[in-house]
């Protein structure tokens, strides 16, 4: 795999580079050498970047915070070293002797930073697109686990998240109806997936009859 992520480079010195430990540069003789910190920076910034637009994108209904904690149940030193793990990095990092001695290619600090520094090389070899693409395809984002992130029942993204485990498509509401006077209304909504109805409510605004229809779609919905 990590084969295949070097042949993509068009500057191979940056891949290598991505892959010098601070502790090998301690210790060569290269006044020349450079470790791979900077790139680290760079990659830490773009993962986030990434990770962050996808999630916005994925979960509409979500707030700030919730994409916040979301963000950091997907992005952390423990998963982007098991990636790095899975890529193989480990073996491919050039250590100091001191480092190699204490068990540098196994520690989670030095495999998180190495997929970032490799995520900042690709980033400024081949652009933003395969660097995202590149990011996407090693950390999941598709099933995340999203238990305890949000704080209170929230029908509409727990529809979405099934409907989207289930089908290609995403949930949509449509206003059917507004009645009563402007002080004390009274709205009916329907939500669709695709071009099936699959649920309606009705609410004093029009997000609380969409929360309705929500929930009335989560009953049918986990029953096919």
């Amino acid at each position: 795999m990590l084969v295949k992520v070097e042949h993509s480079f068009i500057d191979k010195h940056l891949f290598h580079l991505s892959l010098t430990h601070s502790s090998w540069v301690n210790e060569s003789n290269n006044h020349d050498c450079q470790s791979n910190e900077r790139l680290e920076f760079l990659g830490d910034a773009v993962i986030d970047a990434v990770i962050a637009q996808s999630l916005y994108e994925k979960y509409p209904d979500f707030t700030e915070g919730d994409l916040t904690k979301l963000r950091s149940n997907i992005v952390n030193g423990v998963s982007l070293a098991k990636v790095a793990r899975e890529l193989g990095l480990g073996n491919h990092l050039l250590l100091g002797k001191g480092e190699e001695a204490s068990g540098g290619r196994n520690k989670e600090s030095n495999l998180a930073n190495a997929f970032e520094a490799l995520v900042g090389a690709l980033f400024l070899d081949r652009g933003y697109s395969a660097a995202s693409q590149f990011i996407l395809q090693n950390l999941n984002i598709e099933s995340p686990d999203i238990r305890g992130v949000k704080s209170h029942n929230d029908s509409k993204t727990d529809l979405q998240t099934l409907v989207q485990s289930k089908t290609s498509f995403t949930p949509y509401y449509k206003l059917i109806s507004k009645d009563g006077p402007d002080h004390d209304p009274v709205f009916v909504v329907e939500v669709l997936v695709g071009d099936k109805v699959i649920g309606n409510g009705v609410g004093t605004s029009i997000n609380k009859a969409e929360m309705q229809a929500a929930a009335n779609a989560l009953i049918i919905f986990q029953n096919t």
